[in-house]
């Protein structure tokens, strides 16, 4: 009988070792870039990522590691640092280092591109309830120049010279 108790136990805090990893993960929409002929468009991912530490950080630093899924790529360089995101007042301010507009290997500084970007950015953010709006800094600025590049341009056409909401236009679900 005592046997049975402790296995009774071991089961129960297993049970709830179990609970306690399950509830410290969160279940996150990413965007990133598809094609259909011509036309891009941004479309969902799912990760699960831990909750019990900046989940909004996280998520763009998943967004940085790129898609799993195959036939859908990345809409940020892959060697960016994410600074910070900090939420305030439901605007989520992401700070990124200076490789986000100094690389221009790994995504091609184009319009589309850059609407992508940044829509891929808000949209991923936008998914949590605590985020309406998205601002983006470089360095800590969010106009002037670092190491030449003037921030308030990105990638020189679309610019971050305001807050972005939520683009559900640019969204396509597969």
């Amino acid at each position: 009988m005592k046997k049975l108790y402790i296995i009774i136990w071991i089961l129960m805090l297993l049970l709830l070792f179990i609970l306690v990893l399950s509830s410290c993960t969160r279940t996150v929409t990413l965007y990133f870039t598809s094609m259909e002929g011509s036309e891009f468009y941004l479309v969902p991912e799912t990760r699960q990522i831990d909750s019990s530490v900046n989940m909004f950080e996280q998520a763009v630093r998943e967004l940085v590691k790129g898609p799993y899924d195959k036939g859908i790529y990345p809409t940020l360089p892959h060697d960016v640092t994410v600074n910070s995101v900090k939420i305030m007042n439901r605007l989520a301010i992401v700070d990124f280092d200076i490789s986000i507009i100094s690389n221009f290997e790994d995504i091609p500084h184009s319009s589309t591109m850059e609407t992508l970007a940044l829509y891929s950015i808000t949209n991923t953010l936008t998914e949590f309830e605590e985020v309406d709006r998205v601002k983006i800094t470089i360095e800590g600025k969010e106009s002037g120049q670092v190491d030449g590049f003037f921030v308030e341009d990105f990638w020189g056409h679309v610019g971050i010279y305001e807050e972005f909401v939520r683009n559900e236009e640019i969204i396509k679900d597969e």
